[in-house]
């Protein structure tokens, strides 16, 4: 009778181990907070996407971007052309490489405010440029495109929202310009 209850007690023990075991080595190494889950939820009243597609990281426009996810609880991408490697620095000495990772930490950041996902081509920003000709000597147009159709399908929006309309003048920088070729992939 003992062996039969000492037989039954390793088995409990057992067993609460195991569920123990189940139970939270499938819980979240960092569990989401409720106001996040509260959005997602929301979101999934609505089916679309929308993807805002810019040249530089200065041109994303973070009110759209933010009214987008948290007031229409639309799933909202942006895709910067450029990590912005090529642009000025009035509050520090950085510049290339090294600004271009700062401004991509920013995004990074940003998205983390407003809820967006961050996406970026192979581009690199090598600052003012007056004409596509001059663009295209440092970027290959086919890689650019690419990485937009990429973006694309990996994303899969139902709306694409260009910084820049398709009536590009000749006035503008040519990595405006740029984006407007970016049609292509569409």
């Amino acid at each position: 009778m003992r062996r039969k209850a000492s037989s039954n007690v390793q088995k409990v023990i057992t067993a609460s181990i195991f569920s123990f075991y189940t139970v939270f080595s499938a819980q979240q190494v960092r569990p989401s907070k409720s106001s996040e889950i509260y959005r997602e939820l929301k979101t999934l009243k609505n089916l679309p996407k929308v993807l805002y597609l810019a040249a530089h990281p200065d041109d994303e426009n973070t009110g759209l971007l933010s009214w987008l996810i948290n007031d229409q609880n639309v799933e909202t991408g942006y895709l910067s052309l450029t990590r912005g490697d090529g642009g000025q620095n009035l509050l520090g000495t950085e510049q290339g490489a090294a600004l271009g990772l700062i401004r991509t930490h920013e995004l990074l950041e940003a998205r983390k405010l407003d809820g967006a996902q961050q996406f970026f081509t192979r581009a690199i920003d090598f600052g003012f440029s007056k004409n596509t000709t001059d663009t295209f000597k440092q970027w290959d147009e086919n890689s650019i495109i690419e990485d937009v159709v990429w973006v694309i399908r990996k994303f899969r929006p139902d709306v694409i929202i260009c910084r820049f309309s398709s009536y590009c003048s000749s006035r503008s920088r040519a990595t405006r310009r740029f984006s407007c070729r970016c049609r292509k992939s569409f």
